[in-house]
């Protein structure tokens, strides 16, 4: 039995269709985003992200909640809106560890740079424990972006 979709606009790789075409015993989920480190490649978060076109904040997420308690990361849910090929905001509810008010819950909404100082954030906030700081910096340093980003400069200076 062919599997639901939800969003008409999604387009699935030839994996994907095939799975979605047997037998309805059989899950599959896909993780959108794994957040690693530039360097280690420690994993940082889980995201599913979600194009929102208006349809609500209800999104399935137990897979990706569960594998982030797992690996002992956060996980969160991303809604973001394009105007053409431009962000203009994303919508982000954390998911795992902690689950303020579950499932009923509303997500925050960020600008794009918001959402990249976060993104920032969690890559400063690894650097500590991170296994190859020598790789970090090379890359930070030969960034003529990043190294120009505030979430960056007490590793700099």
């Amino acid at each position: 039995m062919v599997k639901q979709v939800y969003f008409k606009g999604v387009k699935f790789s030839g994996y994907s269709n095939w799975h979605r075409n047997q037998h309805n015993l059989l899950h599959f989920s896909d993780i959108d985003q794994v957040s690693a480190c530039n360097s280690c490649l420690k994993p940082l978060f889980l995201a599913e992200t979600v194009f929102d076109n208006g349809q609500g904040w209800n999104k399935p997420h137990k897979v990706t909640k569960q594998l982030a308690e797992m690996a002992g990361i956060p996980a969160f849910i991303v809604w973001y809106k394009l105007v053409e090929d431009q962000m203009v905001y994303v919508h982000v509810k954390k998911i795992a560890p902690d689950y303020k008010d579950g499932y009923s819950s509303d997500p925050i909404k960020l600008d794009p740079d918001q959402w990249l100082q976060f993104l920032e954030h969690k890559q400063a906030e690894h650097y500590p424990h991170c296994r190859n700081k020598t790789l970090f910096l090379k890359k930070l340093n030969e960034d003529p972006i990043a190294k120009t980003r505030k979430a960056y400069a007490s590793i700099l200076y």
